[in-house]
C-alpha cells in the first residue's frame, strides 16, 4: 500500500471558500478529497482552478443546494457511480464514487433530517438504510473502500461539546445513532476514533455563539474503512487550523494517513492542531495508585499505632462500632467555592471494611456482609495488622488504559474472580479504638496514608487527589472516558448520610434505575431487546416508567441479564404509567428488583430517559430507594459551611445596586410552593411551570437588576401559552410572597415592586409569565432615566431589513450624542434602549422620542413608519415610541414572552446583530449557554451611563422651542 493522505472536507459552498480550499491544499497536500455541500452545478465547479492547482476532479452539482466532488493529485478519479443506488428518484445531488489511486472512494453527503420529527427526518432515515444496504455490497468486494463525508451523525455523547442545546437535532436522535452504529457493524473502521479513542476532537464548529473560540464542536465527518483497508491505516487527525482562517466553512477537514504498517491508537494528543483548547491530563488512576500515598511522619508499627494527638485533636476514644454507613455525596451542577480535595470518581461498588482483632467484614452501602465474595480484599485488609478499624472504599475493575470498568467489575463478581477487583480506600473513619468521624478530612486521610503505607499488595490502592483546578481534572477525566470527579470539604467531618461536604461532578448523568420490565429481540438480536426503565416519585414513592435502555449490551450480557430476569416475570405492569400501543406490544413485565447503572442524556420534563446505553445491573442498594437523582446548584453544596464568596463566572451582569446588594444573594424565605410544577406551559418546548421557575432562579441574577425598584406589570398565562392571557397592573387579587407595592398617586392603582427571589417566584406561581417594567425607578416616578425605541417589523420582512433598521436608529441617535444598547424583544423586533439621567417629566421624553421617530419616518419613509397599525407598516418597520408615557411598559430584558418555544428578550452588544438570525433566538432553553460563554454584560455601561435630552438635540429633530 502506497502512502495516501485522505481527506473529507464539507467546504459550505465552494464559490464562496474556494481561496480557502486552495490554501488547505496546498499548504497540506492531501492525496484524495472528498467534498460536500458545494452549492453550485455542475458548470459552475471550479474544475480549472483545481486542476492548475495538481488536483483533476469528479463533480455532481446541484444549485443551491447539496453537491459533492472527488479530487486526486496528480491524477483523475475514475466514476464508478453518480448518485445512491436505491435512492434513482432522489434530485439531491448526495453521493459519488470513484476509483482513485488504487482505492473505491465513496463520497457522500448525508441528508441533516431537520426539523424532526417530519419528512425530512424520514428522508434522512431512508438515505441511510440505501446507504447501508450499498455499504453491505461494498463489503463484499477485495477492494480496499473509504466511506468518507458529512454524515450529519454525531455518533455518541462523546463526539459533542455538551447535549444540551443539541437534543432535538436529527444529528443526535437514537434512530441517526442506530443507523451509524449498524454501518460500523458490518465491519467498517471510524479511523478518527479509532486512532484517538479516549479523546474529544471535533470536527464541525457552528457559527452561532462562539463556538469556535469556545472549541464547542462536533464530530460529525468521518471516514470509515472496510477491512481490507483498516490494516494500513496510520494516522488521523482535523486540519482545525482552516476553520480559524477568515471566511472559513463551520466544517474542518478531517483525514487519514495510509501505508504499509498501521501503530498503535494513542493517547490524547495536545497538538492544537489536532484538537483545539486541549486541557493538560492528571494521571491516570492506574498511575496515580502507584505513587506513594501522602507523607506524614513515621508511624509506630500497625496493629499497635494509634493517631497522634496533634493530629487528631478531635478524635475519641471509642468502642468499636458494630456498622458505620458510608458519607454519600450530593450530585452538584458545578464545582462550588472555597477548598476543596477532587479524586477521580470510581465507577464500581461501594464497600465499607470492619477490622476487630484480626477478623476482617466488607459491607456494601446497604449493610450486606459480601466478605464471602471479596476474599482476596479481606485477606489484604488483615494482613494490615489493624486492631480496630472502619475504611472506606471502592470496588473496582479497570481496563487496559486504566479506566474503571463497572461491566468489568459484574464479570469479575460473575465468574469469582475476585482477585482482578482492586479495593481502592479514600477514608478511614475509624481506626485502633480511635473515632476519626469528627475529625478533618484531611487528617484523616493522612491517618489513612499512613497505614497503607504498610501494604504491597496490589488489590489495595490509596485513592489519590489533585492538585490541578476541578475544571481540568474533569475535563481530562471526561476525555479519558472516566465518570467524573469526587469534590471533599477540607476541614470537613465524615457523617453517616448524603451530604453536601461531599460533592460528585459527572461526565455525563448516570444513575441506576429499576428494570421493570423487558421487549422482544429483533433482527440479528439475541435474549431481549431493551430493558424498560423505571424510577419511584421522590414525593408519593409511586413507581413510574421512563423509557428503556437497549444499547450497551453484548452477547456474554444479554445472556447473563436474560437468565435474571426470566424468574421475575409477573403478568401486571408494576408501574402507575405503563406505556400503551405500539409501545406496549411484545413487553414482558418484571417484579421490579433489579436495579440498571445507565448513563444517558437527559430526562425530559414527561420523565422519559434519552440516549441511555447500559451499563451494568446491581443489588447493593434497594429498589424502593430509586429515584430521580438532580444536580444541586453548586451554591447548595457551599450553603451550609463555606464562607460567602463571589461567584466565578465569564461575566457578571452589571448591577444597578450599591455594592453590598451586587454581593448579596438575592432574598428568599423558602417557603414558596410551587402547584402543578409538571403542567406544560408551552406544547412546542414542552417546558413546565417548574422549568420556568428554574429558568427565573438560575437568571436571578442578571433578571433581578433589571426589575429593582421598577414598577412591574405582569403577564399572566394560566392555562400558557396557547390558553387566554391577563396583563396585571396591580396585586391587589394576588398573593405572591415577597412582592412589594406602592401608591395610587401615579396611576390610580397600586403599582408592583419585584426586588427578590421570592416575589420572582411567587410570579411564576400565580402564572405570570411576562414581566414588563416602566422607564423609570421608585424613588422618582416622575421623571424617566431611559427612554426606549421598539423597532417593530411588517413580519414579512427579512431578518436582514430588521440589521439596517436598527443600525440606522443607533445612528440617528449617535448623531444626536445619546448612546444607545439594544435588546432583542423576543418576538420580531429590536429594542433600542436609551440610557437617561432624570431630569425631564414624562411628557417631554415622551414628546422628544416622537419626534425621533417621526424624523425618521421622514429621512427614509420606504422603510420607516410613525404611525401603529398594520396596514401602517406594510413592508416597514413602525418605531413604537408609545411605551415612553407614565404607566407605560415594556418586556423586561431576560424576561421570558408568552410566545411559542418560550423566547427571551435578551440584551446584545452592537456588532451581534450581523450575527443572530432573528429576535427570538434564545429561548428558556438555551439561554443559559449564553450568559455562561459571555465575557461581559453587553448592559455594562448603561447604568453608568450619564445623558440629558438639550434643547440643541430636540432642534436637530424638528421640535419647536
Amino acid at each position: 500500500m502506497q502512502n495516501l493522505k485522505i481527506a473529507t472536507y464539507n467546504v459550505n459552498g465552494i464559490g464562496t471558500r474556494l481561496p480557502n480550499v486552495l490554501q488547505w491544499l496546498d499548504r497540506e497536500q492531501p492525496d484524495i478529497v472528498c467534498l460536500q455541500e458545494l452549492k453550485a452545478p455542475d458548470k459552475s465547479f471550479p474544475a480549472g482552478a483545481l486542476e492548475a492547482a495538481g488536483y483533476g476532479s469528479l463533480h455532481l452539482g446541484q444549485p443551491s443546494w447539496n453537491g459533492v466532488a472527488i479530487l486526486a493529485r496528480d491524477a483523475e478519479p475514475l466514476l464508478i457511480r453518480k448518485g445512491l443506488p436505491g435512492m434513482e428518484d432522489d434530485t439531491h445531488a448526495r453521493y459519488l464514487e470513484a476509483a482513485v489511486h488504487g482505492l473505491v472512494v465513496g463520497c457522500l453527503y448525508l441528508p441533516n433530517g431537520n426539523p424532526q420529527p417530519g419528512p425530512k427526518f424520514d428522508y434522512k432515515l431512508k438515505w441511510f438504510e440505501c446507504l447501508i444496504d450499498h455499504a453491505k455490497t461494498l463489503q463484499s468486494s477485495e477492494h480496499p473502500v473509504v466511506l468518507a463525508g458529512d454524515y450529519n451523525v454525531v455518533p455518541t455523547d462523546e463526539d459533542i461539546y455538551n447535549t444540551r442545546s443539541w437534543l432535538k437535532d436529527a444529528l443526535l436522535q437514537p434512530e441517526s445513532r442506530e443507523c451509524y452504529q449498524r454501518l460500523l457493524a458490518q465491519g467498517w473502521l471510524d479511523a478518527l476514533r479509532h486512532i484517538y479513542p479516549d479523546e474529544r476532537i471535533y470536527t464541525y464548529w457552528d457559527y452561532f455563539r462562539k463556538h469556535w473560540q469556545t472549541n464547542s464542536g462536533l464530530r460529525i465527518d468521518h471516514l470509515l474503512l472496510n477491512p481490507v483497508l483498516a490494516p494500513h491505516l496510520q494516522d488521523a487527525g482535523v486540519d482545525a487550523w482552516v476553520r480559524g482562517e477568515e471566511h472559513a466553512s463551520d466544517h474542518a477537514p478531517t483525514w487519514i494517513r495510509l501505508g504499509a504498517a498501521r501503530r498503535k491508537a494513542r493517547k490524547p494528543a495536545s497538538d492544537t492542531s489536532r484538537s483545539a483548547h486541549s486541557a493538560p491530563a492528571p494521571s491516570t488512576q492506574r498511575e496515580a495508585s502507584k505513587r506513594k500515598p501522602d507523607s506524614d511522619p513515621t508511624p509506630e508499627p500497625p496493629g499497635t499505632s494509634k493517631p497522634k494527638r496533634s493530629a487528631t485533636a478531635a478524635a475519641e476514644t471509642s468502642a468499636l462500632p458494630d456498622s458505620i454507613k458510608p458519607e454519600l455525596a450530593t450530585l452538584v451542577e458545578s464545582a462550588p467555592e472555597g477548598d476543596w480535595r477532587y479524586e477521580i470518581k470510581f465507577d464500581g461498588y461501594r464497600v465499607m471494611a470492619r477490622v476487630d482483632h484480626g477478623s476482617v467484614q466488607l459491607f456494601t452501602r446497604n449493610g450486606h456482609d459480601w466478605t464471602h465474595k471479596l476474599p482476596r480484599q479481606a485477606e489484604a485488609i488483615a494482613s494490615l495488622g489493624l486492631e480496630s478499624a472502619w475504611l472506606d472504599g471502592e470496588m473496582v475493575v479497570t481496563n487496559e488504559q486504566g479506566v474503571p470498568d463497572f461491566q468489568a467489575l459484574q464479570n469479575a463478581f460473575d465468574v469469582g474472580r475476585s482477585e482482578s477487583i482492586v479495593y481502592y480506600l479514600f477514608d478511614l473513619p475509624f481506626l485502633n479504638g480511635m473515632d476519626l468521624r469528627e475529625v478533618a478530612l484531611e487528617q484523616r486521610r493522612e491517618a489513612l496514608s499512613a497505614v497503607l503505607k504498610h501494604s504491597d499488595d496490589d488489590v489495595l490502592r490509596f485513592s489519590d487527589d489533585f492538585g490541578e483546578t476541578p475544571e481540568d481534572l474533569l475535563n481530562s477525566a471526561c476525555q479519558m472516558q472516566m465518570e467524573g470527579l469526587i469534590g471533599k470539604r477540607v476541614g470537613s467531618a465524615y457523617v453517616s448520610r448524603r451530604s453536601t461536604d461531599w460533592i460528585k461532578l459527572k461526565c455525563k448523568r448516570r444513575q441506576e434505575f429499576v428494570v421493570v420490565g423487558y421487549t422482544e429481540p429483533k433482527g440479528a438480536r439475541s435474549k431481549f431487546g431493551a430493558l424498560l426503565l423505571g424510577l419511584h416519585d421522590a414525593d408519593n414513592g409511586e413507581l413510574r416508567y421512563c423509557g428503556k435502555v437497549g444499547t450497551g449490551f453484548n452477547e456474554a450480557t444479554l445472556t447473563t441479564i436474560y437468565d435474571q430476569l426470566l424468574p421475575l416475570e409477573i403478568k401486571k405492569a408494576a408501574v402507575v404509567n405503563p406505556p400503551t400501543g405500539f409501545e406496549a406490544k411484545g413487553v414482558h413485565w418484571l417484579d421490579p428488583k433489579l436495579l440498571a447503572e445507565v448513563a444517558f442524556a437527559e430526562i425530559t420534563q414527561d420523565g422519559s430517559v434519552r440516549h441511555a446505553v447500559f451499563q451494568g445491573l446491581r443489588n447493593d442498594k434497594p429498589a424502593q430507594a430509586i429515584t430521580e437523582e438532580r444536580p444541586a446548584p453548586a451554591k447548595a453544596a457551599n450553603a451550609d459551611k463555606a464562607p460567602k464568596a463571589k461567584k466565578q463566572a465569564p461575566a457578571k451582569p452589571a448591577h444597578a445596586r450599591s455594592e453590598d446588594e451586587k454581593t448579596a444573594p438575592p432574598a428568599t424565605s423558602g417557603k414558596i410552593r410551587l402547584t402543578h410544577p409538571e403542567r406544560v406551559i408551552d406544547p412546542v418546548s414542552g417546558a413546565t411551570k417548574r422549568d420556568l421557575a428554574d429558568y427565573c432562579i438560575r437568571v436571578s441574577e442578571w433578571l433581578l437588576p433589571q426589575l429593582a425598584q421598577r414598577p412591574v406589570a405582569l403577564v399572566r398565562a394560566p392555562e400558557g401559552v396557547t390558553g387566554e392571557l391577563f396583563f396585571q397592573k396591580n396585586a391587589e387579587h394576588l398573593a405572591i410572597p415577597g412582592i412589594e407595592t406602592m401608591g395610587k398617586a401615579y396611576t390610580g392603582h397600586p403599582v408592583m415592586l419585584i426586588n427578590n427571589l421570592e416575589a420572582l417566584v411567587g410570579a411564576v406561581q400565580m402564572s405570570a409569565m411576562e414581566l414588563h417594567v416602566w422607564n423609570t425607578v421608585a424613588k422618582d416616578l416622575e421623571r424617566p432615566d431611559r427612554f426606549i425605541l421598539d423597532l417593530d417589523p411588517d413580519p414579512a420582512l427579512p431578518w436582514k431589513s430588521m440589521v439596517e433598521a436598527t443600525q440606522m436608529t443607533q445612528a440617528v441617535l449617535d448623531e444626536l450624542g445619546l448612546k444607545s444598547f439594544l435588546k432583542t424583544s423576543g418576538g420580531k423586533g429590536i429594542h433600542v434602549v436609551v440610557p437617561l439621567t432624570p431630569k425631564a417629566d414624562w411628557d417631554t421624553v415622551k414628546a422628544f422620542s416622537h419626534a425621533i421617530v417621526k424624523h425618521m419616518a421622514k429621512l427614509v419613509p420606504d422603510r420607516f413608519s410613525a404611525v401603529s397599525g398594520p396596514k401602517n407598516r406594510v413592508g416597514r418597520i413602525f418605531i413604537d415610541y408609545l411605551r415612553n408615557g407614565l404607566g407605560a411598559t415594556t418586556v423586561s430584558a431576560y424576561s421570558v414572552r408568552t410566545r411559542e418555544g418560550l423566547p427571551v428578550s435578551v440584551p446584545i452588544f452592537p456588532e451581534e446583530i450581523h450575527d443572530i438570525k432573528g429576535a427570538d433566538v434564545w429561548t428558556l432553553r438555551n439561554l443559559h449557554e449564553r450568559l455562561d460563554h459571555l465575557d461581559t454584560d453587553p448592559w455594562a455601561e448603561l447604568a453608568s451611563t450619564r445623558q440629558t435630552i438639550t434643547a440643541d438635540m430636540r432642534a436637530r429633530v424638528g421640535m419647536k422651542k
